[in-house]
Protein backbone atom coordinates (compact mmCIF):
# COMPACT_ATOMS: atom_id res chain seq x y z
CA UNK A 1 0.00 0.00 0.00
CA UNK A 2 1.23 3.03 -1.27
CA UNK A 3 2.09 6.17 1.28
CA UNK A 4 -0.40 9.06 1.68
CA UNK A 5 1.41 12.20 -0.17
CA UNK A 6 1.68 13.55 3.32
CA UNK A 7 3.48 11.01 4.85
CA UNK A 8 6.24 10.74 1.98
CA UNK A 9 9.87 10.96 3.87
CA UNK A 10 12.34 12.62 2.42
CA UNK A 11 16.01 11.43 2.63
CA UNK A 12 18.13 10.79 5.95
CA UNK A 13 19.43 14.36 6.20
CA UNK A 14 16.78 16.18 4.32
CA UNK A 15 14.04 17.03 7.13
CA UNK A 16 12.93 20.38 7.41
CA UNK A 17 14.71 21.75 10.85
CA UNK A 18 12.71 24.38 13.02
CA UNK A 19 15.28 26.26 14.28
CA UNK A 20 14.62 29.50 16.50
CA UNK A 21 16.58 32.53 15.07
CA UNK A 22 19.70 31.98 17.63
CA UNK A 23 20.17 28.53 15.77
CA UNK A 24 18.74 26.36 18.76
CA UNK A 25 16.89 23.37 16.54
CA UNK A 26 13.05 23.17 17.67
CA UNK A 27 12.21 20.25 15.64
CA UNK A 28 12.89 17.96 12.43
CA UNK A 29 10.62 17.24 9.80
CA UNK A 30 11.05 14.66 7.16
CA UNK A 31 7.61 14.56 5.71
CA UNK A 32 4.72 17.16 5.22
CA UNK A 33 2.37 15.62 8.21
CA UNK A 34 4.88 16.25 10.70
CA UNK A 35 5.76 19.69 9.59
CA UNK A 36 2.14 20.50 9.51
CA UNK A 37 1.98 19.01 13.23
CA UNK A 38 5.41 20.68 13.97
CA UNK A 39 4.31 23.87 12.67
CA UNK A 40 1.10 23.84 14.81
CA UNK A 41 3.21 23.19 18.30
CA UNK A 42 7.18 24.80 17.50
CA UNK A 43 7.49 28.29 19.10
CA UNK A 44 6.21 31.29 17.26
CA UNK A 45 9.60 32.92 16.97
CA UNK A 46 10.96 29.82 14.80
CA UNK A 47 7.68 29.53 12.69
CA UNK A 48 8.26 33.41 11.87
CA UNK A 49 11.87 32.95 11.31
CA UNK A 50 11.04 30.28 8.67
CA UNK A 51 8.18 31.85 7.10
CA UNK A 52 9.83 35.56 6.92
CA UNK A 53 13.01 34.22 5.71
CA UNK A 54 10.90 32.08 3.17
CA UNK A 55 12.78 28.71 4.32
CA UNK A 56 10.33 26.70 3.94
CA UNK A 57 9.32 26.58 -0.48
CA UNK A 58 12.59 25.39 -1.32
CA UNK A 59 12.03 22.22 1.54
CA UNK A 60 8.70 21.97 0.12
CA UNK A 61 9.62 22.22 -3.61
CA UNK A 62 12.32 19.41 -2.84
CA UNK A 63 9.44 17.35 -1.18
CA UNK A 64 7.00 17.70 -4.00
CA UNK A 65 5.24 20.14 -3.21
CA UNK A 66 5.79 23.04 -5.92
CA UNK A 67 2.08 24.53 -5.49
CA UNK A 68 2.24 24.82 -1.84
CA UNK A 69 5.48 25.91 -1.62
CA UNK A 70 4.66 28.89 -4.23
CA UNK A 71 2.17 29.76 -2.07
CA UNK A 72 4.07 30.15 0.80
CA UNK A 73 6.75 32.00 -0.66
CA UNK A 74 4.29 34.74 -1.69
CA UNK A 75 2.69 34.66 1.87
CA UNK A 76 3.02 38.26 3.59
CA UNK A 77 3.30 37.99 7.20
CA UNK A 78 2.90 41.58 8.59
CA UNK A 79 1.71 40.22 12.38
CA UNK A 80 3.64 38.10 13.61
CA UNK A 81 0.98 36.81 15.86
CA UNK A 82 -1.05 34.95 13.18
CA UNK A 83 1.69 33.72 11.12
CA UNK A 84 1.37 30.23 12.32
CA UNK A 85 -2.38 30.16 11.18
CA UNK A 86 -1.56 31.53 8.00
CA UNK A 87 1.51 28.87 7.15
CA UNK A 88 -1.46 26.15 8.59
CA UNK A 89 -3.93 27.75 6.55
CA UNK A 90 -1.52 27.22 3.20
CA UNK A 91 -0.03 23.65 3.85
CA UNK A 92 -3.99 22.32 4.88
CA UNK A 93 -5.12 23.31 1.70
Amino acid sequence: MAKKENEQNVAPGKEFVFKLPSGIVVGKAKNLREFKEIVKVAPLDSVVYHAKGKHFGSWLKMLGQPQLASELDRLQINDDAIARTLVLRVVSK
